[in-house]
């Protein structure tokens, strides 16, 4: 076989766009958070472990959680009294339950191991939660230091002001804001720029905006797009795992999990991927492909695929790449936090700049 890297290939298939329809709508009114969702899994993994029935695991759910979540479960708990899937039912939920939940229990009822696709997303989440709260402590000092550094400003604004008294624009002032007057239009920019940032990932979330062509610049940036490439295949690969354990058939097998990586510019090729597999490819082939994957899963999947066991590989895979997974969102903490202290040295030298510059202006006027 002839080996792939992860760069696009100039006689690559086209990308064929998942239908908008056959992804979960999100709402405004909010989605269960990690931790909330980390006990969900935990019980009812848990509770399916014990034997007991999905719809008395879900009735036993409605009487934890928030309101909403407790009128979600009872939802669930209805559908699946009325008949539907587990997935369909989740899959109604207006978004309250994110896509790669639902995604993951597909593959569960479909191979029959829902129990161990709980405890697994479970790990997942609590995972989720532990380094969202490091990546916080990580960058909450810098962030602190830009909060002083821009507060320090507007005082400064402020003070210029009362030391003019009213008697005209002060010898020296910040890029020419002074007084109460100054003070609010300082604000506004402020209040402008923060307030476009949370709308940016307001709209990135409820996707208002496609972030898809940004994400796939950002997956061109050295350092950077390893690393998503790397957060979607630590997903896809766990699934593959569970779904070649069944008798599914591979097509199937590769349109759950490579669903899972929730990025089209893995999951715009699985029309083509499955017709390599119905072609007569093998599923190597399929992903090899693409031109989408690197070397080490190709390998790992043919020494599977001849070995005849392509789950067992992709379990080790899995692993491997959960562990680089880890090491990337570090990665992220630490150039966050970097981030924000070259915001805060902005901030401090373009004032001092521009207060100097006026120093100067006045001491030049001075001279005869």
């Amino acid at each position: 076989m002839v080996k792939s890297t992860e760069t696009d290939h100039p006689h690559e298939p086209p990308i064929q766009r998942n239908p908008p329809s056959s992804r979960p709508k999100k709402s405004m009114f909010g989605r269960i958070g990690h931790k909330a969702l980390a006990r969900v899994c935990h019980n009812v993994g848990g509770g399916l472990h014990a034997g007991v029935e999905i719809r008395r695991v879900f009735e036993t759910e409605t009487m934890r959680g928030s309101p909403r979540q407790r009128t979600e479960m009872a939802r669930i708990r209805d559908r699946i009294n009325g008949g539907d899937t587990l997935t369909a039912a989740m899959s109604g939920s207006n978004g309250f339950f994110p896509p790669l939940l639902i995604e993951m229990v597909e593959v569960g009822e479909r191979t029959g191991r829902l129990e161990r696709v709980f405890f697994k997303l479970a790990e997942h989440y609590d995972q989720r939660v532990k380094m969202k709260r490091d990546f916080i402590i990580g960058i909450s000092w810098p962030m602190i230091e830009l909060f002083i550094a821009v507060l320090v400003v507007g005082l400064m604004i402020l003070i210029l002001g009362m030391i003019a008294q009213g008697e005209g624009p002060p010898a020296i002032t910040v890029f020419g804001l002074y007084g109460t007057k100054g003070l609010a239009i300082y604000s506004a920019v402020i209040a402008a720029i923060v307030g476009g940032f949370v709308g940016l990932i307001f709209a990135i979330k409820y996707e208002w905006i496609n972030a898809d062509p940004a994400i796939r610049m950002l997956m061109q940036i050295p350092g950077l797009g390893p690393g998503i490439k790397t957060l979607a295949i630590s997903r896809m690969t766990w699934a593959l795992a569970m779904a070649t354990d069944t008798d599914i058939d591979p097509c199937k097998a590769i349109e759950l999990s490579v669903r899972t990586t929730q990025n089209s510019y893995y999951t715009g090729q699985i029309d083509f991927m499955k017709s390599v597999i119905t072609g007569g490819g093998e599923m190597t082939d399929a992903f090899q492909q693409t031109h989408r994957y690197p070397d080490d899963f190709l390998d790992a999947l043919q020494t599977g695929e001849i070995a005849g066991r392509i789950s067992e590989t992709m379990e080790i895979m899995a692993k491997e790449y959960e562990q680089r997974a880890k090491q990337f969102y570090r990665m992220l903490t630490v150039i966050a936090g970097v981030l924000v202290f070259l915001a805060v040295g902005a901030v401090i030298i373009a004032v001092i700049f521009a207060i100097f510059s006026q120093y100067l202006g006045i001491l030049n006027d001075l001279t005869p």
